[in-house]
């Protein structure tokens, strides 16, 4: 008991960390999904060990006397009291080590990738710790790890981890030295003598080594700044064996160099995992797309020259052809996409400074990561954040919220380029890219902390606006005026020299330091609700008001379609903003089983429906693309058919679903696959769930003549003057379920009989004029043309009618009967239940009395009239009755006296049941042996009759096949 008890519990911990760890903040992640996007891996890595560790590192190339720069929060207690000893936690994955300080990661973290990492050994273990590895880069990193606590068994497992894991990598290592070749940071020390990597050509980089970078290369210091960086690497690693100090965000926030910004973006953001992960992709997805078109090409092409055309790049084929071939590539990887607004802008300013496969790469982090949601055809994350943006100006600056709110400013109108294109679109471009560095490096609270420091700025002037065009030209002319003073008028020249640049950067990340990504995902959560009903009413109504016409559905069932279509399909379309989604036939099914009376899904049946089954027939004959799937406009125009109203029409429309050929003609097969699929759809009645018209007005019948006999039982039958006098109906009735039931069973298998014979008896011959030879045909086909295969034969649609019309009971089914078994606005929790179907027809048959009433007064009626006239109660009881009542539904004895009072049980006689069963066997080429479907039915006959046979109990209690009406 204890042992499960322990397996009870880890199934419980695992239920919370799985799934109710999906439900915090709302994003739907998981908590190695959390873990993966908070250190920038790949999805696919998961945790193998952790483990509490300190770390002490130094480098080959490290300066002797900077030493004591180290951070002094922790002394080792050896000789080297000089080097600084960071404390955290240490995690290992299938291709990374990574380590992030425990006070402020800030100080001290690294992401090795294992493929660096050249050398483990043990060292001796000291008096502090009980275990110590010692690690070696291919940057001439030397790490080493002190494990500060837990058992030593532990620590000797996260050795071994470590060291079964590094020899799974080993056929990694030749990914490396390709890729470095591709690191401008490995270049530079490879050139100056410090990398031992031989790289002769300078790396492929971006637009800006054939066009220029924006911006002065002098005023931006920028040689300086990579004199900087090049010491950093030399002491810190590089590209996937760096270690980042705080010296690392600093250079990137006093801007980055313009031949580093690319790989310090990637590695940021992690897309140098993916590169290296997946060399060689970028050109495959061009090269197996080439000459491929789609929608995503087409609008691809629209935008080209319309992305950063200031730029010289972008008015040239070079850059524009590297720019298409991204866009492309993506749209290929990421169809659910392809390409969205916006996207081209960004991806323009990426590929300033980095090659096709960067940007390519970073695009695709930007977008699933980054800000997930901005580029997509509903722009969800961007309208989500865009109410964040709100919530936190009135949070922060009630007054100009205030002002906001007043003039009816319409704030979103203002932000939303800042954060759909990062700024790219509203700044001069030497300055979004300052943005970006940041924006790389800290995540997307860059944009909301930027958005805040540029209204309180000009918080001021713009409390004097009173519309939003003069809220925005304030906003334009500020951005306009950046590299000019912040303080001109200042007596101290170090505060003239400031620029607005500059003082935007101080209050954007001082004054909203507060603003971390915890307070951003707390208000996303709060109005992630919101934002995705109001994208998902408008996605709909987009969505309905270009949908082709359908005039047999009413609009307002059109809302609810479209959410049970919906419910069906797999992706979301708020979070992949599609709007192209498609069901499969087994969705199709399910969809059809919940509005269709006559559709059963069964999980398990719907993937073995054969080919020539009547759903399988509508699906293919409503997947008007050939794609296998339905959209929603082919599932609506399906459905129009269907319920058509008009009985012509409605005929014409099944009679097309076997008209392959298109040329008015049913061959033999086709009339015999119409007869058995018309046996499948009337399956409900056959089987006595539903009730049509017939049996209904039959049911009607005997209501009002059990309400009949009762008056005159209790002497309320005389006629009456006063024909608005209320006929009291009585508390409850008896009707025989099973009697109605067996008689619209018969029904309809007659009709199906019947319908084959007419069909061949009616159908045309293929030639014209027929030899005299060919009428002595065999005497047993004479009599069932279908069986004859010398003598094709067709069935066209006016004969086809002519069939149908001849039928009073397949004439109604195209008439209404069918039409009112399909409940297209069935709400989408509703379900059906045919065991009920037959009570809450009689329950609503008695509702209100009005028909019963109506009946009842008719014959008291008739009856007064017969009796003044002859004199004889009985017969005026026989001309009272209904002459509209078909003679199918009612089978009485000629004299009431003779009748049951509970109106008996319905006894079929065995020979007629085989003998129609049989009827339809052969009509069809088979016999009853050969159809386990009709010895299922004559099955269900003989068991019907034999519970009816014992109706009547012994105890004089009601039967239980006789149902009893409440009023």
């Amino acid at each position: 008991m204890a042992f499960l008890g322990v397996l009870k519990d880890k199934a419980i911990n695992t239920f919370n960390e799985v799934i109710l760890d999906r439900k915090i903040g709302g994003d739907g992640l998981t908590k190695e999904q959390k873990f993966c996007h908070l250190y920038h891996l790949p999805d696919e890595e998961r945790i193998v060990q952790d483990s509490n560790v300190v770390v002490v590192y130094t480098s080959d190339h490290s300066d002797p006397k900077a030493k004591n720069k180290g951070h002094h929060r922790y002394n080792s207690y050896e000789d080297d009291e000089y080097e600084a000893h960071f404390q955290g936690r240490l995690f290992l994955t299938q291709h990374f080590l990574i380590f992030r300080d425990s006070h402020d990661y800030r100080d001290c973290s690294f992401i090795l990738q294992l493929s660096t990492i050249k050398k483990v050994e043990r060292e001796t273990a000291s008096f502090d710790y009980n275990f110590v590895l010692s690690l070696t880069t291919v940057s001439k990193l030397h790490i080493k790890l002190y494990f500060s606590g837990g058992i030593r068994s532990d620590n000797e497992r996260f050795a071994q981890s470590l060291s079964m894991t590094l020899k799974r990598n080993q056929s990694n290592i030749k990914k490396l030295k390709p890729f470095v070749q591709t690191c401008y940071s490995e270049y530079i020390l490879s050139k100056n003598k410090v990398s031992n990597e031989v790289i002769e050509h300078s790396p492929p980089g971006g637009l800006g080594l054939v066009f220029k970078f924006p911006g002065n290369a002098k005023e931006s210091k920028d040689k300086f700044k990579v004199k900087l960086w090049f010491d950093f690497f030399k002491e810190n690693g590089r590209n996937l064996s760096l270690i980042k100090t705080p010296m690392f965000y600093k250079l990137i926030r006093v801007g980055l160099p313009n031949r580093l910004r690319g790989e310090i973006w990637e590695l940021c953001c992690g897309s140098m995992y993916l590169r290296l992960d997946h060399q060689g992709e970028y050109e495959k997805l061009l090269l197996d797309n080439k000459d491929k078109t789609s929608l995503a090409i087409e609008e691809i092409q629209k935008d080209l020259n319309r992305s950063l055309p200031e730029y010289a790049a972008y008015q040239s084929p070079d850059g524009i052809e590297s720019l298409r071939k991204v866009l492309t590539a993506f749209s290929w990887k990421n169809p659910e996409v392809g390409y969205c607004q916006a996207m081209n802008i960004v991806v323009a300013a990426l590929l300033i400074y980095m090659s096709e496969e960067q940007a390519f790469w970073t695009l695709n982090v930007l977008c699933d990561r980054i800000v997930p949601g901005y580029y997509s055809k509903t722009m969800y994350g961007t309208l989500l954040d865009q109410r964040v943006f709100e919530s936190l100006v009135q949070t922060t600056m009630p007054i100009l919220w205030e002002h906001i709110c007043k003039n009816d400013i319409q704030l979103s109108v203002v932000s939303l380029p800042w954060f759909l294109s990062l700024y790219l679109s509203s700044m001069p471009l030497v300055f979004a890219f300052r943005i970006l560095d940041i924006f790389f490096m800290q995540g997307p609270k860059t944009l909301f902390q930027v958005a805040l420091g540029i209204l309180k700025i000009n918080g001021e002037e713009l409390l004097k606006t009173e519309d939003d065009g003069t809220f925005i030209s304030i906003i334009k002319e500020y951005f306009l005026t950046l590299d000019s003073s912040a303080h001109p008028n200042s007596p101290q020249l170090k505060y003239r020299n400031i620029t607005k640049f500059q003082d935007l950067l101080a209050v954007s990340f001082k004054e909203f330091a507060t603003i971390d990504d915890e307070t951003i995902q707390s208000h996303r959560s709060k109005h992630r609700d919101t934002i995705y009903q109001n994208i998902s009413t408008f996605v709909k109504r987009t969505e309905i008001r270009h949908l082709p016409k359908t005039p047999n559905i009413p609009q307002g069932t059109l809302d609810v379609l479209y959410d049970r279509f919906y419910s069906q399909v797999e992706v979301s379309n708020i979070t992949k903003g599609s709007g192209s989604s498609s069901v499969d036939f087994k969705s199709f099914v399910k969809f059809l089983s919940e509005v269709c009376d006559w559709v059963h899904f069964d999980e398990g049946e719907a993937d073995t429906i054969p080919d020539n089954h009547f759903l399988k027939r509508l699906f293919k004959s409503w997947d008007t693309e050939n794609q296998d799937a339905l959209s929603f406009a082919d599932l609506l125009v399906g459905l129009n058919s269907l319920v058509e109203s008009d009985l012509m029409t409605a005929m014409s429309n099944f009679f097309q679903l076997y008209d392959i050929k298109k040329n008015n003609k049913i061959d033999r097969e086709g009339i015999l696959r119409i007869s058995e699929d018309l046996l499948y759809i009337t399956t409900p009645w056959k089987e006595g769930y539903l009730l049509d018209q017939i049996t209904r007005t039959a049911v009607e019948n005997e209501v009002a003549d059990a309400v009949l006999k009762k008056q005159m039982e209790s002497g309320n039958g005389e006629g009456s003057e006063d024909q608005n006098e209320p006929i009291d109906l009585p508390s409850h009735i008896e009707v025989n379920k099973e009697k109605l039931a067996a008689e619209q069973a018969e029904r309809y298998l007659q009709a199906a009989s019947t319908f084959i014979n007419r069909a061949f008896e009616y159908a045309q011959p293929e030639e014209e004029e027929l030899l005299i030879k060919d009428l002595a045909i065999d005497e047993k086909l004479k009599h069932n043309a279908a069986l004859d295969p010398t003598h094709p034969v067709y069935l066209n649609l006016a004969t086809f009618r002519m069939v149908i019309l001849a039928d009073e009971t397949y004439e109604l089914l195209f008439s209404s009967t069918l039409r009112d078994s399909i409940h297209l606005d069935r709400p989408l929790n509703a379900k059906f239940d045919p065991m009920r179907n037959i009570r809450d027809m009689f329950d609503g048959l008695l509702a209100d009395g009005r028909k019963v009433a109506n009946k009842v007064r008719m014959r008291m009626d008739s009856r007064a009239s017969q009796q003044s006239q002859e004199g004889s109660s009985s017969s005026s009881l026989r001309s009272g009755r209904s002459k509209t009542a078909p003679t199918t539904a009612s089978s009485r004895d000629e004299e009431d006296e003779e009748r049951d009072d509970d109106f008996g049980v319905i006894s079929i006689d065995e020979k007629d049941k085989d003998m129609l069963l049989a009827t339809e066997a052969q009509l069809l080429g088979e016999t009853v042996e050969n159809r386990p479907d009709i010895k299922e039915q004559l099955k269900k006959f003989h068991e019907r009759d034999n519970n009816d046979s014992g109706a009547k109990l012994a105890d004089g209690k009601r039967p239980e096949n006789l149902i009893e009406f409440e009023t």
